[in-house]
């Protein structure tokens, strides 16, 4: 009778753990302009897929305030107040401020976080923007430190902002994650890996783009090698494993082939591939523009991870069948969870087969 009671009780951990898992949803809100089905708003959000939504992005000025980059979206329109709103559908649901993201650099921030002014006015505007929108926490997407302008200090100096970000939010109970470049590449040169992870609730490890068209050959986006070498990286360098949460892309890296003949994994390309009629970025599909292309698809066994062409275009990307690869190597590594960037490239609308397929592929590993 004891040994089943125990038995028990570590099965219920298992599901309590299960259910703590963290399904982080990324938001690019300028879906909202996006063409046709492409189009994506707070309605097209299902709050119950989700433990957190996080809204991308905001950014910084040359002071370190935090400023709204479309101030007619998130305010005149609503979309904050909206998704704040979509608690009441999932009294869960965290909703995250996300500052930065690729397009904002880093130049600034490597200045805001050497410089104890502006990490005051940082901190202060972030402290104003959760309280007065009702966030539940901020994430920090500040790519990369010592990279793209940046400077070896930003290592150390990142550490500090974490700590004061930390400091600050503990009254409110706000949690505080970050996004970071996955590979060790990256990582070895932008992160002290062990401090930050003490800092903060939760890492999204960007486990995707590992390739480009700027590499000269077709490549996967998100190999399975690639994913597990970066997780094994930051787990050997201190992160622990319940703060690390699994980035999935939800498109793909799509490339122009040299010669259309030549269509498998490493063949050469001379550029991007066409934009996609909702996403409009060359190189860059959704997975929701890719499943309805009537393309030859391959599911590459080695690399856990599909590829698709048709002429001279050539796609890499994630499925539900390499979703679930990904899932697996999560839940033997006892990972925090995974995040999805991000929602409006998903299959919402269902166009394909059930809506939200990866997403919910995700939620069927982790917790249902």
């Amino acid at each position: 009778m004891g040994k089943l009671l125990a038995l028990l009780a570590v099965l219920s951990l298992g599901q309590i753990i299960a259910g703590e898992r963290i399904v982080n949803c990324y938001w690019g809100t300028w879906a909202n302009y996006r063409a046709g089905n492409g189009k994506f708003d707070v309605s097209n959000i299902d709050p119950s897929l989700c433990t957190h939504l996080s809204y991308s992005f905001f950014g910084i000025n040359n002071n370190g305030d935090i400023q709204s980059l479309d101030t007619w979206l998130d305010y005149d329109l609503g979309f904050i107040r909206q998704a704040v709103g979509l608690k009441s559908r999932n009294p869960n649901l965290k909703v995250l401020a996300v500052i930065g993201g690729w397009n904002e650099g880093s130049v600034k921030y490597s200045s805001m976080a050497g410089d104890w002014n502006k990490r005051r006015n940082f901190i202060n505007s972030a402290l104003n923007l959760l309280r007065n929108n009702g966030f539940d926490g901020l994430d920090l997407d500040w790519e990369y430190p010592n990279q793209r302008g940046g400077n070896w200090a930003d290592r150390s100096n990142f550490v500090t902002l974490l700590r004061e970000l930390k400091e600050a939010f503990a009254p409110y109970r706000y949690e505080l994650g970050i996004a970071v470049g996955a590979g060790e590449s990256i990582a070895s040169s932008s992160y002290e890996i062990a401090n930050i992870a003490q800092q903060v609730d939760f890492i999204n490890v960007m486990t995707y783009d590992f390739a480009m068209a700027s590499d000269g050959k077709t490549g996967f986006n998100a190999p399975q090698w690639a994913v597990e070498d970066s997780i094994n990286y930051w787990l050997s360098q201190g992160a622990p494993a319940h703060k690390l949460v699994l980035g999935v892309g939800t498109y793909g890296r799509s490339f122009q082939l040299s010669n259309p003949s030549q269509n498998w994994p490493g063949a050469p390309c001379r550029g991007v591939g066409n934009a996609g009629a909702y996403t409009g970025d060359g190189g860059y599909l959704g997975y929701n523009e890719i499943c309805q292309y009537n393309w030859h698809t391959v599911f590459d066994n080695n690399n856990a991870a599909p590829y698709a062409y048709s002429g001279d275009q050539w796609v890499s990307y994630d499925n539900v069948l390499s979703v679930q690869w990904k899932m697996d190597f999560a839940l033997r590594k006892n990972l925090g969870g995974a995040m999805v960037w991000s929602l409006e490239t998903d299959d919402y609308r269902g166009l394909c087969g059930e809506t939200y397929p990866l997403l919910k592929t995700i939620n069927r590993k982790l917790r249902w």
